[in-house]
């Protein structure tokens, strides 16, 4: 419980009865037993002081009690009920202005305090006056009441409030009823069908049925109304639908009920209560002796017999302060959340509340709950992340201040204790309260909440990131203690430094739950501190993430050096040259140098993964740059310079020719130093890989069309290499010197021949013919070489047809023989009569095609169309297009046969629209 009201003592034993009371403004005013009315004023306390109260004026009504008294300031009179009476006065003088004589018997009134407008903008006062088994309504017309409505109540009204313009909530003797004054239609209450799921009394434990106290009434802001029986009270709504689940259960049975929101003031047998509208918890009570009477609303009274006593609300601050040392969170955003004219700053008190109410629920190991509130308030991650130990918070849990919460075991300290005591409390024991106990699964519970508010944070600030301009050297602004998150978006260095706490603690928060989710967090772009979780990953020999996290922040010196170290221990799964050229392999050629620097040990312990950092399927890979690679390769063998060349010629098609000549020089270098190799061990295994290399040299020669030819014949010997030296000859276009090496050196017959199928061109000029070329390396031989007539023989036996019959002959020595040449002539015979008869076909065809373009043309020229431009038949567009598309293919055919040209001329085509 808390202080809602401070309690004065107004009138003490005065020298009469009081029978009713009512407070409007300043003023006062009761009636008494004698019929008298008494009119005091008021003045309000300051702070602590007495309330002050001075009679004004005392007036004589009647000889009987003044039962109920009510004024209406907007006519300015006052109504009170005495000898069955509803009597008017005026409210200065106080003189009867009338007596309602109907209301004769009556035992209760009721004022309407939500009047409807009329069309002067003026509220229109009407009365509901209980008399026996009758409603009457009375309504202010022309400076007077008026009974505008007379209604039959099945029993007699005991209690009644007006709820709205148009009715008027009943308590009779067992029931209660809203009543309708324009159509007299009664919905009786808590009936099974105006109830959700039947609900009546009975479910409280009211039964109808049982004899019963006064029926209380009491309208409450929010368009509820409080109906009472016995000790049981429920909340309804103005169409007498039940609003809320539960109702008030009082200690005693209510003898009346006031409200001032946002409490219920109750008398009860023993005391009076004083509870909470919202949360229906008891928030004070006090014992005044004899209490029997509430005046309601903003000015509340309690009064007795002799005694009238002034309620005075505290300070709504003040209240919210108290129940928030007191750890009463819901009775404190309840009174935080009334109007704001009774708060000087509503929404930052509702803020600020719910934010220790966080604290509070963190303490009381409701995780889930509290980090909900921190992530409705947006708060600062660093309050957050304090609460935890000091394994997950690090330092914040010293620096932060947090709001001291006192658990449900702890006193609240008594005002009278002096504050310089409280200071006295150890510091560090208000820091690490609650710190040290969260361990075990107490720990892990606290610790996925944490994540969940974390990854929440992470996502915010990714897009704060992902919105801002790059800016550097910003000052960071103070951040206001209400909201400082929010500050971030604007400064680009207070959200970096914001974004390194969050993913910081998010990976010791997966150390403490699941430390396998570590990897995907540093595989990804994160903003963790690298000194702080190097620690953590090194002293739980987490290699692989600690490699991930180095690659992330673009260390890759301290992850290459990380992964040396492990690749050459012989224990582990990172043993090994693997990892670290694969590493290499995504680095790409802005760090080259580095590539180069730890690609040295890796190619030195196994020489086919060395390669794949420079071969490997990466587009970082094939961006390196080749010059600098070879020339690296070049300080290791033969055999990588080769490789890589094959693999940037072969896989990349790079087509620069200086990497075409060097894979050639390499081949020869590679040959020559094996060869010298042989020479000393006289291995076959060594013979082998000279054949092999000279297979692929020669492959290379014959296929690559990018080396310079002129540049390797110069690094050649002149008594080696010869197959290469006739290639190479051959692509200088020396067809004679590339054939001599063919039948002079090499010997091989069927390499000439192979050479010249090859390299032969149609040509009328038998110079230029490679096959003339070999006769005459055959038939004319010079440095002495002897005459090879056997192999000219042979080659125009097989491939005479490529050869003019009188360049033959006239080579071939006078001694050969007819019959030697049989062969020769026959097929050369052959091969001319083919072409004549092939030629004669061609022939025929053509004229046959002729015919047809000469019969189509003449077939066209017969046509006439008169095309006129202010007429144009629209059935024609179609068969007019297709016309000249098709005209356009015949010309363009018959231009394409040359032996039609002659016949095509001008053609005039004239439309005429009629003909359609």
């Amino acid at each position: 419980m808390h202080d809602a009201f401070n309690v004065f003592l107004a009138l003490d034993k005065v020298p009469y009865k009081i029978e009713s009371i009512f407070a409007c403004g300043q003023k006062l005013f009761t009636g008494t037993a004698s019929g008298a009315l008494y009119v005091y004023e008021v003045n309000e306390p300051i702070e602590d002081e007495e309330v002050k109260v001075d009679l004004k004026e005392t007036k004589n009504f009647f000889k009987k009690p003044i039962e109920q008294l009510d004024i209406i300031k907007d006519i300015e009179v006052l109504i009170s009920l005495s000898d069955g009476y509803v009597n008017i006065y005026d409210l200065q003088t106080f003189e009867l202005q009338r007596q309602l004589t109907k209301t004769r018997g009556a035992n209760i009134f009721a004022i309407d305090t939500n009047v409807e407008i009329s069309e002067d903008n003026e509220g229109i006062p009407m009365i509901a006056v209980g008399v026996r088994k009758k409603l009457l309504v009375f309504t202010w017309r022309d400076t007077e009441f008026i009974c505008t409505q007379e209604l039959s109540i099945p029993d007699r009204i005991k209690t009644m409030v007006w709820v709205n313009g148009d009715k008027v909530c009943l308590g009779l003797t067992n029931e209660y009823v809203l009543i309708d004054v324009n159509s007299g239609v009664m919905t009786e209450l808590f009936a099974s069908h105006n109830t959700p799921g039947g609900a009546s009394f009975a479910y409280m434990g009211m039964s109808i049925g049982a004899k019963a106290n006064k029926p209380l009434v009491t309208k409450l802001p929010q368009g509820e109304i409080l109906l009472v029986k016995d000790n049981m009270s429920i909340f309804t709504g103005l169409d007498g639908i039940t609003t809320r689940k539960t109702g008030i259960d009082w200690t005693g049975t209510p003898e009346e009920i006031g409200c001032s929101y946002p409490y219920l003031i109750a008398i009860l047998p023993k005391h009076v209560e004083v509870r909470n509208i919202v949360t229906q918890k008891l928030v004070q009570t006090f014992d005044l002796p004899q209490a029997r009477l509430i005046n309601q609303g903003k000015y509340l009274y309690v009064a007795s017999i002799s005694n009238v006593w002034r309620f005075i609300p505290l300070n709504f601050e003040k209240q919210i302060d108290q129940l928030v040392e007191q750890n009463e969170f819901d009775e404190a955003l309840s009174l935080a959340k009334i109007e704001p004219t009774l708060l000087k700053d509503k929404d930052a008190k509702i803020r600020e509340t719910r934010r220790l109410y966080a604290h509070y629920l963190f303490h009381q190991n409701k995780f889930d709950d509290a980090i909900t509130i921190f992530q409705e308030l947006d708060v600062d991650p660093k309050e957050v992340i304090a609460l935890y130990p000091p394994s997950i918070s690090g330092a914040l849990h010293k620096p932060v201040q947090r709001p001291k919460v006192l658990k449900p075991s702890d006193e609240i300290v008594d005002d009278e204790i002096n504050n310089d005591q409280e200071e006295k409390s150890s510091e560090d024991e208000i820091e690490t309260e609650n710190l040290e106990i969260l361990e075990g699964k107490l720990l892990e519970e606290a610790v996925q909440t944490l994540i969940k508010f974390l990854t929440d944070r992470r996502h915010r600030i990714s897009k704060i990131l992902i919105q801002q301009p790059h800016k550097t050297n910003e000052p960071t602004p103070p951040a206001s203690p209400s909201h400082r998150t929010n500050l971030v978006n604007g400064n680009l260095s207070g959200t970096l430094e914001l974004a390194e706490l969050v993913d910081t603690t998010l990976l010791k928060s997966y150390m403490v739950i699941n430390d396998a989710l570590v990897g995907p967090l540093l595989r990804v772009h994160n903003y963790c501190n690298v000194e702080e979780v190097e620690g953590l990953l090194l002293e739980r020999k987490k290699y692989r993430e600690l490699k991930d996290l180095y690659h992330g922040k673009g260390l890759h010196r301290k992850s290459l050096e990380l992964l040396k170290k492990l690749g050459q221990s012989s224990e582990g799964l990172m043993k090994g040259t693997f990892q670290t050229g694969y590493y290499l392999q995504k680095l790409g050629p802005e760090n080259f140098d580095l590539i180069l620097e730890f690609a040295t040990w890796v190619l030195q312990t196994n020489p086919d993964e060395g390669m794949e950092i420079f071969i490997g399927d990466h587009p970082e890979v094939d961006n390196l740059p080749r010059n600098k690679v070879l020339e690296y390769l070049e300080g290791f063998s033969y055999d990588l310079c080769i490789k890589y060349l094959e693999h940037i010629i072969y896989v990349l098609k790079d087509p620069t020719p200086d990497f075409h000549n060097k894979l050639i020089f390499k081949y020869l270098a590679n040959v020559q130093k094996l060869e010298s190799q042989k020479s000393e061990s006289n291995s076959e295994e060594v013979g082998e890989e000279i054949e092999d290399t000279n297979k692929r040299l020669l492959k290379f020669l014959d296929e690559s069309m990018h080396y310079k030819a002129e540049k390797i014949l110069g690094r050649l010997r002149l008594d080696d290499f010869y197959e290469a030296r006739a290639i190479l000859l051959s692509r200088l276009g020396q067809h004679d010197q590339a054939l001599n090496i063919y039948v002079h050196k090499l010997k091989n017959e069927k390499l000439a021949e192979e050479y010249c199928v090859k390299n032969y061109i149609e040509t009328d000029d038998p110079t230029k013919n490679v096959f003339i070329s070999l006769l005459k390396v055959y038939l004319r031989p010079s440095n002495g070489e002897k005459l090879m007539l056997e192999p000219a023989i042979r080659l125009l036996s097989r491939h005479g047809s490529f050869v003019s019959a009188s360049d033959a002959l006239n080579m071939l020595p006078l001694t050969t023989k007819v019959s030697e040449l049989y062969q020769f002539v026959e097929k050369y015979i052959r091969e001319n009569n083919k072409n004549r008869n092939m030629n004669m076909i061609i022939k025929n065809l053509l004229k046959a095609d002729q015919r047809q373009v000469e019969e189509q043309l003449m077939f066209y020229r017969s046509r006439r169309v008169k095309i006129d431009e202010d007429k144009m038949c629209p059935q024609l567009y179609l068969p007019f297009f297709l016309t000249v598309l098709l005209f356009i293919t015949i010309v363009k055919k018959s231009i394409h046969n040359r032996m039609t040209r002659q016949y095509y001329s001008f053609i005039r085509v004239e439309y005429d629209p009629y003909n359609c």
